[in-house]
């Protein structure tokens, strides 16, 4: 359970996206001073999410955020083109 427990930063996500494959999961949460099972939990997160064909079809609310973990993984993929 990642409840209760610091999350990252939308930019520590995006990070996390970029560099994914060059930094194990016990080294962004040691960069991020995160938990982690917060950072395995983040990457779950990323891997539901799907490549927009269409960069109008992003929803409206996509980055509407309420400081959960899927929301704020949800706005760093929007800003990628992911839903």
């Amino acid at each position: 359970m990642i409840a209760h427990k610091k999350l990252p930063t939308v930019e520590q996500v995006e990070a996390i996206m970029d560099d994914w494959g060059k930094f194990s999961v016990e080294e962004f949460a040691i960069q991020f001073q995160l938990k982690g099972d917060v950072i395995e939990a983040t990457i779950e997160y990323l891997r539901r999410l799907k490549r927009t064909s269409d960069d109008n079809a992003m929803p409206v609310m996509a980055c509407y955020r309420d400081d959960t973990l899927e929301s704020i993984v949800r706005c760093a993929g929007a800003r990628r083109g992911f839903l």
